[in-house]
């Protein structure tokens, strides 16, 4: 038997080897910097190029060592399977960065999520249930705000989680950076049991200090439960009043959570809300809704929860009919988003939520938004903005519950159909 030894690779092919092996995307991350940057390296003709900080780079490659400069920094790395490791700087002054490739799976990917810990803050740092990938799909369930399952009211362990809104999640998605916006399309979003509670008052906040004061409080509580019909969706009292005993309410399931983390430095109760979503109380956020939300942290962290059966403008009964859901859903990642706040699209509207801690602050957020929306999608000048939003956007009040505001202002679908987007060259 004769032995052939392996022919040696030229240092030219093995270096264009090396290049072709770098090439793809990878996040950096700079020490004392917050912001990660998503870099893509690409291997164009005999050489690897990229850009950082909005600057172009042409990598240089011996061995197993990366170099490139962007300005007057220096970057020297080391590559190491699917890291880089290294220093940039000036000399003598330098500090550490590293890169982390990003590698998508071959095929989207289906999960299904029966979640044991329930967190009730939308924290950057608490341990991920699941990472998923743009693309993928997950089947979960969430608890009602009191933290109770699809079991029946009362039934031994169907208690999970202590009230105060218990999440679902968070879903790291991989590939997702600061600065993008994820988004979120609710595939399903279905009632898992056929019971309900509520408040029976009037939140303070939503009526004058008169009548705060003069209303009568019943000397034997109401029965705060409702019983959902969950194939003709109707809900109606278990044990209404006689005036109440033919009132019935029509179902539209929705979250009234949805969320992304706020920060790895603070995390806001899962009672609040803010640019990251949160506790927005939308009904619009129900099946067939596709959400986009801000991302602050790596993985953007997604939570969802407090199912609700349904709910009037403003949850004025401070708990809306509360229950827990089915919920499937799929992730996509927008990059380089930059979102102030949340918004959202369902088959009829375009939809921009603005919370603050009043409702004229909220609703100036929300059209302010809105009005950038018609800019930079629609290519209106500020006076076309103005003649699309006088006449065809509606504003609606999803939440007056402190501690945070919600106006959403929405536009039809049928009335941007009819501009015409300027040519994109």
């Amino acid at each position: 038997m004769t032995l052939l030894s392996p022919m040696p690779i030229p240092a030219q092919q093995s270096s264009k080897v090396a290049a072709l092996n770098l090439a793809g995307e990878w996040i950096f991350e700079m020490d004392g910097d917050a912001q990660p940057q998503r870099v893509v390296l690409a291997f164009n003709g005999d050489t690897l190029r990229g850009a950082v900080y909005g600057q172009s780079f042409v990598v240089s490659l011996a061995a197993n060592r990366v170099q490139f400069s962007v300005g007057d920094f220096r970057w020297r790395g080391t590559v190491r399977g699917d890291s880089l490791v290294g220093w940039l700087g000036i000399a003598p002054d330098s500090s550490r960065w590293t890169g982390v490739r990003f590698r998508p799976p071959a095929a989207p990917r289906a999960f299904k999520v029966d979640p044991s810990t329930f967190p009730r803050a939308y924290s950057g740092t608490t341990a991920p249930v699941l990472r998923i990938a743009a693309g993928d799909t997950v089947h979960t369930t969430t608890l009602d705000a009191g933290g109770w399952g699809r079991g029946a009211f009362g039934a031994r362990g169907n208690k999970r989680s202590p009230g105060g809104n218990p999440l679902t999640g968070p879903f790291y998605v991989e590939g997702a950076v600061p600065g993008d916006v994820l988004v979120v399309t609710l595939h399903r979003v279905r009632l898992n049991r056929d019971w309900a509670f509520s408040g029976t008052s009037l939140v303070e906040t939503a009526i004058d200090p008169s009548y705060a004061t003069e209303r009568q409080t019943p000397a034997t509580p109401p029965d705060n439960k409702w019983t959902l019909d969950t194939v003709a969706l109707q809900g109606r009292l278990t044990a209404p009043s006689p005036a109440l005993r033919d009132f019935t309410v029509p179902l539209s399931p929705f979250l009234g959570v949805v969320a992304t983390a706020a920060s790895t430095e603070y995390a806001p109760s899962s009672r609040e809300s803010g640019s990251y979503g949160g506790n927005m109380e939308s009904a619009r956020l129900r099946e067939g809704t596709t959400i986009h939300l801000p991302v602050s942290t790596m993985g953007a962290q997604l939570y969802l929860g407090d199912g609700h059966a349904a709910q009037g403008s403003g949850e004025l009964t401070g708990d809306a009919m509360e229950t827990s859901l089915d919920v499937s859903f799929t992730v996509a990642i927008k990059r380089w988003g930059f979102a102030e706040l949340t918004r959202a699209e369902d088959a009829t509207d375009i939809m921009s939520i603005g919370v603050a801690g009043s409702l004229d602050a909220a609703m100036r957020r929300a059209s302010s938004d809105m009005a950038r929306w018609l800019t930079t999608d629609y290519g209106l000048t500020a006076s076309d903005v103005a003649l699309v939003m006088g006449f065809a956007l509606q504003f609606d009040i999803p939440d007056v519950v402190p501690p945070g505001f919600g106006v959403t202002a929405r536009i039809p679908k049928a009335a941007l159909r009819t501009l015409v987007r300027p040519t994109r060259k």
